[in-house]
């Protein structure tokens, strides 16, 4: 059991994801990442010697630890979450959740069953610079106007590498993107229209552009693409009262009616990586879930709306941009370009 002076994390993949919560970890007093598991045993062994820990295949989990961060291509993220939920592991898993809908309800309900904490990793309801934002956006009453912007140049790593078949752009940019809208907007989305575009040989969307209608009737936009060279992250909000403009790349910041926000500075030395984009916090609330103590923490309930908004877009574009109701009617099994591709 994970105490107050000792946590023992188990990391599963040595991409981006597994890295980057490697380094989250070593930010907290106690933690410790004594197991990791990925493919490939010598994969493994390498990140292992990097965190001094041990390489596990992944049948082998928890190996002793005392919860899993489930950092895997996507497709991956169901059967091991359910079988470590189901034993009472807590987990924390990468966004998006799972490769359908019926996996992230099968995710949910063995958590349900042994209690075990499940949370989902969605770093940027996090960061530092989205949290200001949020703060500023609180100020402006009913919005008129919202969008997200994602672009940055085509993946090439990893899972990336291969022909991609559960989504594109939109299953890996648009959950950041989706997650920051909903929390911006403040409100429940209750219907979306989309329309996807591929140049890949694979199929796999590299432009998606989605419509998303709120409870309110504010339609909200969030645009996603991969191509060129540069990073554009960025998320605007406006009323009759006022402008909150918050960027990620390629700078941070947060304007206020044009006028730059002070951003706050870490304590401590610290990678700017993990505390800009929110990914210190967000093991920090995990880590304060398992000893018992508490912590912010994103619940796999809101991963599974994530991945419900996109099913329903990839449907949407795969009846020429028809208005889809929230949450998700449509089948449960299906990945999101199944639903777009009417596979």
């Amino acid at each position: 059991m994970a105490t107050n002076s000792n946590t023992r994390l188990a990391i599963v993949g040595a991409g981006w994801a597994g890295q980057v919560h490697a380094l989250s970890a070593a930010t907290i007093p106690g933690v410790t990442i004594p197991v990791v598991a990925t493919r490939s045993l010598d994969t493994a062994a390498a990140f292992a010697e990097q965190v001094n820990g041990e390489a596990f295949t992944v049948e082998e989990l928890p190996a002793g630890a005392d919860a899993v961060v489930i950092g895997t291509p996507p497709a991956a993220h169901a059967a091991l979450a359910v079988r470590l939920l189901s034993a009472g592991v807590p987990v924390l898993v990468e966004k998006p959740l799972a490769a359908t809908l019926a996996e992230a309800d099968a995710i949910i309900t063995a958590a349900e069953s042994t209690g075990a904490a499940a949370c989902y990793a969605e770093n940027l309801l996090f960061s530092p610079t989205v949290d200001l934002a949020l703060a500023r956006r609180a100020k402006l009453g009913a919005l008129d106007h919202l969008s997200v912007v994602m672009r940055q140049p085509t993946p090439d790593w990893g899972h990336f590498a291969e022909p991609l078949t559960d989504g594109g752009v939109l299953f890996d940019l648009g959950p950041h993107a989706l997650a920051a809208l909903v929390v911006l907007a403040g409100q429940d989305p209750v219907a979306l229209r989309a329309k996807l575009q591929s140049s890949r040989a694979d199929g796999a969307d590299d432009v998606a552009r989605v419509e998303v209608r709120f409870a309110s009737d504010l339609i909200a936009s969030v645009d996603v693409a991969w191509g060129g060279e540069q990073i554009d992250w960025a998320m605007q909000a406006s009323s009759p009262t006022g402008v909150v403009r918050a960027e990620l790349f390629p700078n941070l910041g947060v304007e206020v009616n044009g006028e730059p926000v002070l951003l706050p500075d870490p304590t401590g030395e610290i990678d700017r990586r993990v505390y800009d984009f929110g990914y210190s916090a967000q093991m920090e609330g995990f880590v304060g879930v398992l000893r018992r103590r508490g912590g912010r923490v994103c619940p796999v309930g809101f991963g599974r709306t994530i991945l419900d908004m996109i099913c329903a877009a990839y449907a949407s574009a795969g009846q020429d941009s028809v208005e889809v109701p929230l949450p998700f009617p449509g089948p449960r099994d299906r990945t999101p370009m199944q639903l777009w591709r009417g596979a």
